[in-house]
């Protein structure tokens, strides 16, 4: 297999890189952002028990373990209307349904794990600007310290944190907007979260409370731009108010809050147009945060271009593993945008009668193990 160029240096790329090492080929990885910028980035990341069987793999689990809160149970229930569902980890003999750890408490173990490697160099305030195809071999404008410089590579992967205005670059990419917006913060609730998530579903969008450390929930609400503008001129006071009227009584009041930050949601889908070039994470699809998936898509795959690569390298041309990749991962990823998409328009609409059979689906959920199995093998492994 030939030298790798990955652009973009969030956890996508360095878990590829990780699991690629062994190949013994010299990665290089290029991030624009100076060394440990992301290490007090406290943005909760949701990682299903997928996820953990590869960052076991790569062995950085247990250094992650004093920063991690699991979660235990799953709440999901739908603002005035009877039907829950309530998933319990011990129910499917799990230690847990998922686990949440913050941005930078995950980048920093990666870093520390990269900076190991020997034959992976990565290479801080670097910036891509160019990347021309010329007969399968690709010629690299590297931007640094207001220098350019110039690199070859006939295998480059696009990871998150890739910047989309390189030239040359070929994408087919497919958008969607949602009209959504998502507010973000932590809250101090009358309740300790015993490592219990709830996802309550509003005529305006859902609302996803995650247990984080210091017995906080790390709070992921989403719905109309224009709502959510609203939500952000109040005060401190006034918005857990109306947090408290929309979520219910279930971890009674809401004590306080963190800084709050908003950013729009839309779905994005991303076909490379080039044979040596592949795109993984948030460079290759982002989708609403309502299931959780985006870096558990993500780091699916990292791992499943890793296995493509060491699994045919010695009877198959580059582009040959490439090609079939692609055309593996393509229908997992239109079946995760899909099923994400369902949930946001299925429970985000109140037309007559669908609260009503929304709370009879929940009921069913909660009530047919056979279906609750497979809907938690879903969400926890992809499958």
């Amino acid at each position: 297999m030939p030298d790798c160029a990955i652009i973009g240096g969030g956890p996508v790329g360095l878990v590829f890189a990780i699991l690629n090492h062994a190949s013994k080929v010299k990665i290089q990885i290029f991030e624009s952002k100076n060394r440990g910028a992301t290490n007090q980035d406290n943005k909760a990341l949701a990682l299903s028990n997928g996820s953990r069987l590869i960052l076991e793999e790569i062995g950085i689990w247990d250094r992650l373990d004093k920063n991690i809160t699991k979660i235990e149970k799953i709440h999901t229930s739908q603002v005035g209307s009877f039907g829950r569902t309530l998933l319990d980890a011990g129910e499917f003999n799990e230690e847990s349904l998922g686990y949440i750890i913050s941005y930078g408490d995950l980048m920093a173990v990666l870093q520390e794990e990269i900076e190991c490697i020997s034959n992976i160099m990565t290479f801080y305030e670097t910036k891509v600007t160019k990347c021309i195809d010329e007969k399968a071999i690709l010629n690299l404008s590297l931007e640094t310290n207001n220098k350019i410089k110039n690199l070859k590579s006939e295998f480059v992967i696009l990871a998150d944190g890739a910047a989309e205005d390189i030239e040359g670059l070929e994408l087919n990419k497919k958008i969607k907007h949602f009209d959504h917006t998502a507010i973000v913060t932590k809250v101090l609730t009358e309740i300790p979260h015993r490592n219990i998530a709830y996802e309550r579903f509003t005529s305006n969008g859902p609302i996803a409370l995650l247990p984080n450390r210091n017995d906080k929930f790390s709070l992921v609400w989403t719905g109309p731009r224009k709502f959510i503008e609203k939500l952000e001129q109040l005060n401190q006071e006034s918005f857990l108010s109306q947090l408290h009227e929309s979520f219910g009584d279930r971890v009674g009041s809401f004590l306080e809050c963190e800084k709050r930050i908003s950013f729009d949601l839309k779905q994005t889908y991303v076909e490379v147009m080039h044979s040596n070039i592949v795109a993984l994470g948030n460079a290759s699809q982002t989708m609403h945060p309502v299931a959780g998936q985006g870096l558990n898509t993500g780091l699916r795959d990292a791992y499943k271009l890793n296995q493509s690569l060491i699994g045919g390298s010695k009877i198959k041309s580059l582009e040959a593993l490439l090609d079939e990749y692609k055309h593996s991962r393509a229908g997992e990823r239109k079946k995760i945008l899909n099923f994400t998409e369902m949930l946001v328009k299925s429970f985000s609409n109140d037309l007559v009668g669908l609260k009503k059979v929304r709370g009879y689906a929940l009921s069913l959920l909660d009530i047919t193990r056979p279906i609750k199995q497979s809907f938690v093998r879903k969400m926890s492994y992809g499958e």
